[in-house]
């Protein structure tokens, strides 16, 4: 008769209990991005949570302000090119000047920097980056089931088809009412900038070229002054997949849809991306135009007296871009520099207002994501779901 003997477990055999439950734990726990689509993995400028100063390549060194205010480079004596550029670009006294200098005797160099952002030419201005999605309109899923059937180079050079597709995805009745209520939005937000005279240039509006955001935007733009500039629709802020797989995607088909997505991803992320980078930038304080003949100072068809005037506008710009809503997440992400992986865990309703602001210093906020304040409950839709509970 034999009878089982139980041995004390051995520090090695223990390590090795706890390596193999701590493997099998990250791997039904945690989710990253497949070996297979390495390459397609984004590298943020700076591991999280850091943050790059000069994200936009708009982060000017003293050496870039001396060559825009025509100073002499190197500087020899900073106490003297600062005295300078407060005397040509403020009122400021020669004592006040010196005053500021001896605060920041530490660090010269940064205040020429600062002193040049906020001064030259009246200083740079705040960026608001406002993205609105466009409100509800009929996807035409039966017709887009027929026209995918029809072709096999779907959204590829000389394809037909997908503009069929986006010219009957117009908005519903209430998409239009929707894009009216964020029209009054606007109007109501921007009141300063739309309504004080001499800031007539700083409020315009982009769109993407498909239809339901053009649509959005004719209405938007017909609640606002006809002063505010309309641009013309960009492609590059059309719909698609962002420059980042999605995670988690476990519960969206896995490693499977991944790779299925990867082509998409390759091609709008680029696009994307391009998009990002031509809308979200600083702001850097640039010379006018040199005045025309008989005239003293200021842009080309103003005088010293309407130079003046222009210093004490606020100066803040806003840029209306009426998008998708793949585009607000992705572009919200890269802008406060998060994972844009995460892209897919933000929601957004038909007709709510995304807000960033771009300081000339680089740094950005987010003043809000997917308000929709301004719609009623029945007027709230996230594609043809109404409501809050989907």
């Amino acid at each position: 008769m034999f009878r089982a003997i139980r041995l004390p477990a051995t520090p090695i055999l223990a390590a090795s209990a706890h390596r193999f439950c701590f493997a099998e734990e990250r791997k039904n726990r945690f989710q990253q991005l497949p070996t297979s689509l390495a390459s397609q993995r984004f590298e943020p400028a700076v591991p999280y949570p850091g943050w790059d100063d000069n994200w936009d390549y708009l982060d000017l060194r003293p050496r870039d302000v001396a060559k825009r205010l025509s100073h002499p480079w190197p500087i020899a004596d900073y106490p003297d090119a600062i005295h300078k550029l407060y005397a040509a670009h403020t009122d400021k006294s020669a004592a006040k000047v010196d005053e500021i200098i001896s605060a920041n005797q530490d660090d010269l160099p940064s205040l020429y920097k600062k002193a040049f952002t906020q001064y030259a030419w009246g200083g740079a201005v705040t960026r608001h980056i406002i993205l609105v999605r466009h409100g509800q309109y009929d996807e035409q899923h039966a017709l887009s089931k027929r026209l995918h059937a029809e072709t096999k180079r779907w959204g590829l050079p000389g394809d037909t088809k997908y503009a069929e597709l986006d010219q009957a995805r117009v908005l519903t009745p209430l998409g239009r009412e929707q894009a009216l209520k964020v029209g009054d939005r606007l109007a109501a937000m921007l009141e300063p900038a739309l309504r004080t005279p001499g800031r007539e240039h700083q409020v315009r509006i982009h769109v993407s070229t498909l239809t339901r955001a053009n649509e959005t935007a004719d209405i938007i733009a017909s609640r606002l002054p006809s002063h505010v500039i309309r641009c013309a629709p960009d492609p590059n802020l059309s719909e698609g997949e962002p420059s980042a797989h999605i995670i988690p995607y476990m519960g969206r088909g896995g490693e499977e849809a991944l790779e299925k997505r990867s082509r998409d991803v390759h091609v709008d992320g680029a696009r994307l991306e391009a998009a990002f980078r031509s809308y979200f930038y600083r702001d850097v304080p640039c010379k006018p135009p040199k005045a025309s003949d008989g005239e003293t100072g200021g842009t080309e068809g103003t005088t010293a007296a309407d130079e003046k005037t222009q210093k004490t506008i606020p100066r803040h710009e806003y840029d209306i871009v009426v998008c998708h809503m793949n585009v607000i997440r992705y572009f919200t992400l890269r802008a406060l520099q998060l994972p844009p992986e995460a892209w897919l865990r933000l929601g957004g309703h038909n007709g709510s207002v995304t807000h960033l602001k771009i300081r000339p210093s680089g740094t950005v906020s987010l003043a809000c994501f997917g308000d929709s304040g301004h719609l009623s409950l029945e007027e709230t839709t996230c594609g043809m779901t109404q409501g809050h509970e989907k």
